[in-house]
């Protein structure tokens, strides 16, 4: 059973419709531009994909951040464990202080290697 309404046209003319006519005041493009348009956008496609030479950045190991990074790291290692108790019998650097300053500390050099790579002369052949 349908729940839509019979048509009233007559039995061949069923699938027309009229549609509603405007003018077209906004764009008149002609077909001559839109051939121009097109050929510059089959250029452009046509052209080979420009890649840039060199790597993203230097390696890691071969910037002098990764060296502090990694005496800092220690360091802090070092002095969580020789600092001890004091006389009263606590710890004023304790183990769960020092990872949280190895985890900000791995933080902002990994920050700065992200800076690093944003533009520095290695990425375009030049070292």
């Amino acid at each position: 059973m349908s729940t839509q309404t019979p048509s009233r046209q007559p039995m061949g003319q069923q699938g027309i419709q009229s549609a509603p006519t405007r003018e077209m005041n906004a764009q008149n493009i002609s077909n001559q531009q839109i051939q121009q348009t097109l050929s510059e956008m089959q250029r452009r496609m046509d052209e080979p994909v420009r890649r840039s030479p060199g790597n993203e950045t230097k390696p890691a190991f071969l910037s002098t951040e990764f060296y502090i990074y990694l005496a800092a790291v220690g360091f802090t290692l070092l002095a969580a464990d020789l600092v001890g108790r004091d006389a009263a019998g606590v710890d004023p650097f304790r183990a769960n202080q020092a990872w949280f300053f190895i985890t900000l500390m791995t933080i902002a050099y990994l920050g700065s290697r992200g800076l690093s790579k944003l533009g520095n002369s290695w990425r375009h052949g030049r070292r």
